[in-house]
């Protein structure tokens, strides 16, 4: 009894373990070339992107992977693992554009655990700022679990258009944004953008550098029903947070939402959140309503001793600021109407409200 006990033990572990690799998905680790290496020396990106084009569940393997400058493009429906240990590296490139993961014109598209580590370290030229880890573009329904982006050459995650469509649905958990080149992750134009616990530091080699920022292209882009939960910057070479949105005007009305949550900021080297809004002429037309809203932030040591920097000429836009800690540069925090006194200090132009 002792022994058909055992054997059916092993035929229940055989049929759970293989039902859990089955509800798992494909692991590209089969499409690898025979004796393939598991240093990430090797370029592999035609087998990725060819078992990826076949694939809607796919598992990236537990070992680095080599990508060059083409990327990786991502179709509608697919659900992609990385499991520990994996990791796309970007084969060094003269090139000042790519894109390492693009997610272009799809829908229904999450990335659990991705992990990518770009060339700014290494790169072999010094034009363009434009290389990117995740990029998504005119696309809908896309959901990033615990992003970890290192080192890109331009943002660590990009959201930008396609032909002028706009990004919808958007949920970003846990992303883990270091030492990219220009910014942690940018936001060109987006409608329903769920950013949860993100962390962004340590932006640093070209303007803005910046660890979240709204920074649309084009009056036909749009930044709406946007929430930032629990964001985290810190020692980005220009700003924590910057909601730069001067190019929305020139076309009609436009009207943003954006409402950021306990953000804190450590160290920024100008200001810890800026926002602005403001003509180039007086015959440029458009106009931009809406509101910027952050809740209960904590700003940290800004370098520049300003924090907030608000400077806005559009009278129906509205940066609201609830509840803000603010530390010195020897660490000391201030008290409430110190606080108060010095975010007017940086409000230079337009409607800014601070209680």
């Amino acid at each position: 009894m002792q022994i058909i006990a055992i054997i059916l033990s092993i035929i229940i572990w055989n049929f759970s373990n293989t039902a859990t690799k089955a509800d798992l998905g494909h692991n590209i680790q089969s499409d690898l070339p025979r004796n393939f290496v598991r240093d990430g020396s090797v370029d592999y990106t035609n087998y990725m992107q060819n078992a990826i084009a076949q694939h809607s569940d796919i598992i990236f393997p537990g070992f680095p992977i080599l990508i060059n400058d083409d990327g990786l493009e991502i179709g509608s429906n697919k659900t992609i693992t990385f499991l520990p240990g994996s990791e796309l590296r970007l084969k060094p490139t003269s090139k000042g554009k790519y894109v390492i993961i693009r997610i272009k014109n799809a829908t229904n598209v999450t990335l659990k655990n991705p992990v990518i580590k770009g060339d700014k370290l290494s790169h072999l030229g010094s034009d363009g700022e434009w290389g990117m880890g995740i990029g998504i573009y005119g696309s809908n329904n896309i959901t990033l679990i615990n992003p970890r982006v290192f080192n890109c050459w331009g943002d660590g995650i990009y959201l930008g258009t396609s032909s002028k469509v706009t990004n919808r649905n958007v949920s970003i958990t846990n992303a883990y944004l270091m030492g990219n080149r220009r910014d942690g992750i940018s936001i060109i134009s987006v409608v329903g953008l769920k950013l949860e616990n993100a962390y962004a530091a340590y932006s640093n080699g070209t303007l803005p550098m910046t660890g979240i920022n709204f920074e649309p292209n084009s009056a036909t882009d749009e930044l709406k029903n946007i929430i930032v939960s629990n964001p985290r910057t810190e020692y980005n070479g220009g700003r924590g947070i910057q909601v730069a949105i001067r190019q929305l005007l020139g076309g009609g009305h436009k009207n943003i939402d954006i409402t950021i949550i306990k953000p804190i900021d450590i160290s920024a080297k100008t200001n810890a959140v800026k926002v602005s809004c403001k003509r180039k002429s007086e015959d440029e037309g458009g106009s931009v309503s809406g509101s910027v809203r952050i809740i209960n932030p904590s700003w940290k040591k800004t370098r520049s001793g300003i924090p907030l920097l608000v400077s806005v000429d559009q009278p129906n836009l509205k940066t609201i600021i609830t509840s803000a800690k603010v530390t010195n540069l020897k660490g000391g925090l201030l008290t409430s109407g110190s606080t108060n006194s010095l975010l007017k200090r940086g409000v230079y132009k337009g409607d800014c409200i601070i209680n």
